[in-house]
C-alpha cells in the first residue's frame, strides 16, 4: 500500500512540475519574443494621431530618412527627420512596447517648432530591426546609447544640445541609458515602470489573474536563461540614482497598466534638484496624456525646458 501511495504522489508531483515548467515557458515566451506593431499600420495611423491630439491642421512632420544604426550583432531600423528651422538641437525618441518608430511620433510636435532634429528608430525585436529577445532595457540601452552617438555625429551637436524622449518601454530604456551617458541634455520619461520584477508581477496578475504569481519565479529564472540577462540589473530607479541629468517624469493618475507609484518611487531615488514629477489627473489610459491634453501638456514640457534646459532649441525668447 505504501509503495503505491508513494508512486501516486510522485506521478502527481512530476505531474505538476511538468505544468509549472509548460506554464513559465508560456509566460517566458510572452515576455521575451511577443508579436510586435505592424510598420505599416503604424505609419497609417500617425494622422489619426495628430487628429487625437487636436494638431492636424496645423502640424505634420516631413518623410523622414531611413536609416541603419549597427550596434554589435543588432540592426536598428529609424527615420531620421531634419529640422530646416536648424534650432541647433535634436531630440531621440524611444517607443513603446510592441510598438514600432511610429508610435512614440506623437512627442515629435513638442520639439519641431524648436527646430530640433528628430530620431525614432525601432527597438530591437520590434518593427524592422533585428529579431531579438526583449529584456525591458537590459541590451536596449546600449542600443539607445548607440544610436544616441550616431544623432550626435549626424547633427554635429554636443551632449547639451540632444535629449532623449521615451514612452513606457522606451522611458524605461531612456533612464536606463542614463549611467552610459551622463551629458545627455535632458530626460523626458513617460509612464515608465521602476523595475522589471515589479511591473512583470503587477501586469501577470491584472492580465491573467492571480495564479499567475505560482509561475513568476520560474519564469524570471527560465527569462534569464534564454535571453542571457540579469533581471536584476533592469531598474530605471536605480539607473537614476546621483544622475544630474534633468529629468521630467510625467505619469498618469489612472494609469491601470502601469501605475503612477512607478514614476513615484523612480522620482523618490532621483536627484530632486534636476527632477520633476507630473501626475495628471485627466482620466488617461496608459501614456495617453499626450493625446487626452496636449496644449496643457505642451506647457508643462516648455516649463521644464525653460528652468533645467535654457535655451533648448528655438523658443520664443530667442
Amino acid at each position: 500500500m505504501r509503495s503505491k501511495i508513494s508512486w501516486i504522489t510522485l506521478s502527481v508531483l512530476i505531474l505538476l512540475l511538468a505544468v509549472l515548467i509548460a506554464g513559465s515557458l508560456f509566460f517566458s515566451n510572452l515576455l521575451l519574443h511577443r508579436e510586435t506593431s505592424d510598420l505599416a499600420e503604424g505609419q497609417a495611423h500617425l494622422q489619426e494621431v495628430y487628429e487625437e491630439m487636436g494638431i492636424a491642421d496645423n502640424f505634420s512632420l516631413p518623410a523622414g530618412e531611413d536609416i541603419t544604426i549597427r550596434n554589435g550583432d543588432i540592426d536598428l531600423a529609424g527615420s531620421f527627420f531634419e529640422n530646416e528651422l536648424d534650432g541647433d538641437c535634436a531630440v531621440l525618441l524611444l517607443h513603446g512596447y510592441t510598438g514600432t518608430r511610429y508610435g512614440v511620433l506623437q512627442y515629435a510636435p513638442l520639439f519641431w517648432d524648436r527646430g530640433c532634429d528628430l530620431l525614432a528608430y525601432d527597438a530591437r525585436g520590434h518593427g524592422a530591426s533585428t529579431d531579438a529577445f526583449h529584456t525591458y532595457g537590459y541590451y536596449e540601452k546600449e542600443d539607445a546609447r548607440a544610436a544616441y552617438d550616431w544623432l550626435l555625429a549626424r547633427s554635429g551637436l554636443e551632449p547639451a544640445q540632444v535629449g532623449v524622449t521615451g514612452v513606457s518601454y522606451g522611458a524605461a530604456t531612456a533612464l536606463q541609458m542614463l549611467p552610459l551617458k551622463k551629458d545627455v541634455a535632458f530626460v523626458l520619461a513617460d509612464s515608465s515602470y521602476r523595475d522589471f520584477r515589479s511591473i512583470v508581477t503587477h501586469q501577470a496578475v491584472e492580465q491573467f489573474g492571480v495564479w499567475t504569481n505560482a509561475f513568476i519565479p520560474t519564469t524570471f529564472i527560465i527569462s534569464q536563461l534564454q535571453a542571457r540577462f540579469d533581471l536584476d540589473e533592469i531598474s530605471p530607479q536605480s539607473a537614476v540614482a546621483g544622475t544630474t541629468t534633468p529629468i521630467l517624469l510625467v505619469h498618469s493618475a489612472t494609469d491601470e497598466f502601469t501605475p503612477a507609484s512607478h514614476s513615484e518611487a523612480i522620482y523618490a531615488n532621483s536627484n530632486q534638484e534636476t527632477t520633476e514629477l507630473v501626475i495628471n489627473d485627466w482620466g488617461a489610459e496608459h501614456a495617453r496624456d499626450i493625446l487626452v491634453n496636449y496644449e496643457a501638456y505642451e506647457v508643462f514640457v516648455d516649463q521644464f525646458l525653460t528652468e533645467h534646459v535654457p535655451g533648448f532649441g528655438l523658443t520664443t525668447d530667442n
